[in-house]
């Protein structure tokens, strides 16, 4: 029976239909500064800390997760500067990293996607543990599969399955069980963004895939395949943040292709392309692209959105994150107490580091009661350095 017969054919149960997952926590073991945390995830997110704090090496994470049904697991891991340098180092020493991924369907129990990884002789590595079980439908149902990095077991509709045999080193994900093809499908779901604006602004080749690059190479690519209303939904969104925005439109130079911004100014409209348009006006764009693509994700990570973005116009854009967080869950790392100063409290997730060791939490209730009060703002705390974290149980 294939995986389609499995979500089409029923006999004595719901068939397994998954609608978009709705991601709940993540949890890092022994990766990279992290010994181990755990990051709650809700409609919006906000990871605040310091420079050089953790936050990035938490996007880093999501964005592993996303390149392995992408890439495979051993380019994801080349891609994250190899598997040696994921490793968390206590007292010199390097330990072996984990991931544990938890999500849900509808109204069913919560799923999880969880990889452990181990080192052999020469900085390789072995997959120690793979393994996932998926909760669905109202009865309770659910399927599994299981790795030990080298035969996959799994169930599906009650019926286990003796495994498949993997080549060293390799996810289990493409193996064919359907528990692996629901991961698979929700991990693409996810989307990490890091803007280079220089990327945004050149003369790009035409790409016949509308899900947006995450450093923005095909802007102009994504925005033609919009239609004219989704078009126009990005003009206006930008607008906000960046006042004038008319409308953008597509232009092509020979075998290239970029993107026209007509402003208004006071001597009329003008039209000025992207390589004219200011790094935080790319920024913008961008983010608001990402946002309606054709290929929604299921989850956005933004790092520092605020960055080269007008510090008037970070209400705005905290406003349409905000919005957008109803269909699409959004996180975004940041160290500006303007952007936490339009986050709801209980969204913010503090990040700080101790002697090379990372750590994450929720805000700690005492200093909520504070903000609840009106008495503070996230921000004015931030400044001061006193927004203090739940203390770990």
């Amino acid at each position: 029976m294939t995986d389609l017969d499995l979500l089409t054919n029923d006999a004595s149960e719901e068939p397994p239909l998954f609608g978009a997952p709705r991601f709940l926590s993540i949890e890092l073991t022994n990766f990279l500064s992290y010994k181990h945390a755990r990051l709650d995830l809700s409609d919006f997110t906000a990871l605040v800390g310091p420079n050089a704090s953790g936050k990035s090496n938490a996007v880093k994470a999501f964005r592993l997760l996303r390149d392995i049904p992408t890439y495979g697991l051993p380019v994801a891991l080349a891609r994250h500067g190899g598997y040696d340098q994921l490793r968390h180092r206590s007292n010199g020493r390097p330990n072996d990293p984990a991931l544990r991924l938890t999500f849900a369907f509808d109204d069913a129990s919560a799923s999880f996607y969880e990889l452990s990884l181990a080192s052999v002789s020469g900085k390789r590595y072995k997959v120690k543990r793979e393994r996932a079980e998926i909760n669905y439908g109202s009865r309770g149902a659910k399927i599994y599969f299981d790795s030990d990095g080298h035969r996959v077991v799994s169930s599906e509709r009650g019926e286990d399955s003796p495994g498949s045999v993997i080549p060293p080193g390799q996810s289990a994900l493409t193996t064919g069980p359907l528990a692996a093809f629901v991961v698979y499908n929700a991990l693409r779901s996810i989307q990490t963004i890091e803007i280079n604006p220089a990327l945004v602004g050149s003369l790009q080749e035409p790409s016949s895939t509308g899900e947006f690059d995450p450093a923005g190479s095909n802007t102009a690519s994504v925005f033609e395949s919009l239609s004219q209303d989704d078009r126009q939904a990005v003009a206006e969104r930008l607008s906000a943040i960046v006042p004038g925005i008319v409308r953008i439109e597509p232009r092509s130079f020979t075998d290239q292709q970029t993107l026209a911004f007509i402003q208004s100014t006071g001597n009329g409209n003008r039209e000025f392309l992207a390589k004219q348009m200011s790094d935080g006006t790319l920024r913008a764009f961008a983010i608001m692209l990402a946002l309606t693509q054709d290929v929604r994700p299921r989850l956005i990570v933004i790092e520092e959105p605020e960055v080269a973005i007008h510090l008037g116009a970070l209400q705005s854009l905290v406003e349409i994150l905000q919005a957008e967080s109803a269909t699409t869950q959004v996180l975004i790392t940041t160290h500006s107490a303007d952007i936490i100063d339009e986050v709801p409290v209980e969204s913010l997730r503090v990040v700080w580091s101790t002697d090379g060791r990372s750590y994450l939490a929720p805000v700690s209730e005492h200093t909520l009661e504070v903000l609840r009060s009106g008495m503070i703002t996230p921000g004015a705390l931030l400044r001061a350095d006193a927004l203090d974290p739940e203390p770990a149980s």
